[in-house]
Order: C-alpha cells, then sequence, then structure tokens
C-alpha cells in the first residue's frame, strides 16, 4: 500500500504493518517519516529496535537468521535497516526477508529514491502489497514557502508569507536548513511569535556570525583561518554536519558545473547559466582560480567517503574531514587523507 507522507500518521494509528519502506532524496522529510514509524512502533509495546546499516559488504543473512528468531528480551521487535545503494544482492535478500515476515516483527526499510522500474520490480511489488510505501518527494520550489508556513505552526510560530520567501531563499532549497532556522527563531522570538520579515532579517543579521552561507563567503574567499573558525562555531553551536556537508558539496558540485560551462562560455556567462548573483561572481572567480580538474573530482570523493561517516558507514573522522575540506576548498591539501592510502592498508 503506497501513503503519502502526511497520510503516514493516520495509517500508524490504525495499528502497525509487518514492513514500511520509506523513500526519497529529501533527508529531513525521510528522516521524520522513519521517526514517525520508530515513535509508533514504541507507542505500541516494540521496545527492541534492531538497526542496521547494509552496504555492500553486508552480510543479510545475519538479518535473516535474526528475523527468524525469538527475541529473549522483547515479544516484538523493529528492524531497522538503512540501504544507502540498491543493488542485486539488496533485492535478493529483501525477498528472503519479505518471504519469512511474523507478527513478532516489524521492518523499517530506509532506500534512496527508488525508480519507477525498480516500483515493477516483482521483489518490491511483494514487499509493498505486504505493508506501506511512503514514497518522499521534493517540495516544489513554488510551494516551499507555503511549506514553511505550515512547518512553523509545528513550532507554535505564525509567519507571514514574505518572511517565508525570505527563509527560503536563505535556505536555498535545503529543507533541514530550512527547518532549523525555525527553530533559531523559536528559541530567540518564544512560542507562538508573529514572525514578518523584518523580524527574519534581523534574526539573519544577528546570527550571521555563525551562518554556514558566512562559511560559504569564507570559503570562496579563501580565507582559511577565518573559514576554519567559522566551521568551529557552527558545530559548537549544534549545526548538523548533513548540513554542512550540503553546503560543501553544493559549492564543490558548483565549480564543477564552473569548469564545464566555461568550456563554450565566458566565466562570467557561466555564472549567469548557473543563477549566480552578479555580486558573488567575483567570489566565485577566485574559488575557480584555486582549482584545477584534477582537485575538483578529488574533493567529490573527499565528501563521498564523509556521507558515508554521517550515514554510519566507515569513513573519516567527521571533525577531521571537515577541516580536511575546509584546507583543501581554500587551496591548501592536507599531506594526505584517506584517499592517498592504498585499501589493503586500511
Amino acid at each position: 500500500m503506497k501513503v503519502r507522507p502526511d497520510q503516514l500518521d493516520q495509517q500508524l494509528a490504525k495499528g502497525l504493518a509487518p514492513i514500511y519502506i520509506v523513500s526519497g532524496d529529501e533527508t529531513l522529510l525521510c528522516q521524520e517519516a522513519a521517526d514517525s514509524v520508530r515513535r509508533a512502533a514504541k507507542e505500541q509495546g516494540i521496545e527492541e529496535r534492531l538497526r542496521f546499516v547494509a552496504d555492500a559488504q553486508f552480510d543479510w543473512q545475519d538479518v535473516i537468521n535474526e528475523s527468524q528468531a525469538l527475541s529473549l528480551f522483547s515479544s516484538r521487535r523493529l528492524f531497522d535497516i538503512q540501504i544507502d545503494k540498491l543493488g542485486e544482492k539488496h533485492s535478493k535478500a529483501l525477498t528472503q526477508l519479505g518471504q519469512s515476515l511474523s507478527d513478532d516483527n516489524v521492518i523499517l526499510l530506509s532506500f534512496p529514491k527508488v525508480d519507477a522500474r525498480t516500483q515493477k520490480a516483482k521483489w518490491f511489488s511483494q514487499l509493498e502489497s505486504q505493508g506501506v510505501f511512503v514514497q518522499i518527494w521534493p517540495i516544489d520550489t513554488n510551494k516551499l514557502p507555503a511549506w514553511v508556513q505550515q512547518r512553523a505552526k509545528k513550532f507554535s510560530l505564525t509567519i507571514s508569507q514574505d518572511a517565508a520567501a525570505l527563509i527560503c531563499e536563505r535556505g536555498e532549497g535545503n529543507l533541514l536548513a530550512i527547518s532549523q532556522e525555525l527553530e533559531k527563531l523559536v528559541l530567540s522570538q518564544g512560542e507562538g511569535a508573529q514572525i514578518d520579515l523584518e523580524t527574519v532579517a534581523n534574526s539573519v543579521t544577528d546570527s550571521s556570525r555563525y551562518s554556514i552561507y558566512d562559511l560559504s563567503d569564507r570559503l570562496l574567499a579563501g580565507k582559511i583561518k577565518e573559514a576554519l573558525h567559522c566551521l568551529h562555531q557552527l558545530v559548537a553551536e549544534g549545526v548538523e554536519p548533513t548540513i554542512i556537508l550540503w553546503l560543501l558539496n553544493r559549492e564543490v558540485q558548483t565549480l564543477v558545473d564552473l569548469y564545464h560551462a566555461s568550456k563554450t562560455s565566458d566565466f562570467r556567462a557561466a555564472c549567469r547559466s548557473l543563477r549566480i548573483w552578479d555580486k558573488r561572481i567575483p567570489m566565485y572567480e577566485r574559488a575557480y582560480a584555486r582549482h584545477n580538474p584534477s582537485t575538483l573530482p578529488y574533493m567529490q570523493n573527499y565528501l563521498a567517503l564523509l556521507d558515508q561517516t554521517i550515514k554510519g558507514l566507515e569513513g573519516p573522522d567527521l571533525s577531521i574531514g571537515l577541516r580536511n575540506m575546509v584546507l583543501m576548498f581554500c587551496g591548501q591539501k592536507p599531506a594526505m587523507t584517506e584517499l592517498d592510502i592504498p585499501i589493503n592498508n586500511l
């Protein structure tokens, strides 16, 4: 059965299905849908949660065996399984898992976005027919301010349309960053506050010292000391590593896109084709001059390793890794990173 994210709580209130599939690329919305399942499972008497992160080397037999074994601690258990990239190995295991469902277990599967072909596959159709499929779609840009206004109500805030639009502009479509801005407004303005454009503008000014966009400016300018200090402050303020990684990935990808676009047009025209504001073009020009076709892919590969760490897989130490990314973006590559170490030496 397929349900929309806004229908999930209503479905959960009727009782738990044997299996839940949460799929999509919007990290915040996927996390919240999965949290709803976890919360409902606990409210309905499931106290034991078994968490698995299924990468390419994952041994699914452990999950199969555990699902067929009796628990010593609880009559019912939640199997919380995150899969970052679907493959034949995973689909075969999930087919077997779907054939051994029982009333004692609830399976929660977190997937990246699955395409139409995958949804028509026999193994996926079988799982969907046995449980609930929550498909998370990105929020259309035109509808994002309305989403901000609706979400503000969860924080007991009332926010005007133009204020919501400014928050969307600052967050540039990243829902985690937007949600964090709303949380900051609750802390600064209090529950029940009426938020207008001036309030948001002043809030942005007051907190600019600790904004991820401040980090963006320092990275583009190549100011290593200031960028590292800003990174330290963001971490100390509790900014989610996912948001910091998103910003780093965005700026690296922009430079990669500029590199390709500059092959057929001048740099300023390439910037405009990527919708970079005129006042920020000189900043990207300075950052672009520090890199070349070898440094950009290197940073992308290193970001992929950091993403693995955030998702609970094997990867670099997060604090060191984010610091390394700041250094690399500013043009100072560390002497060695995990990418430079042969696999057999790890």
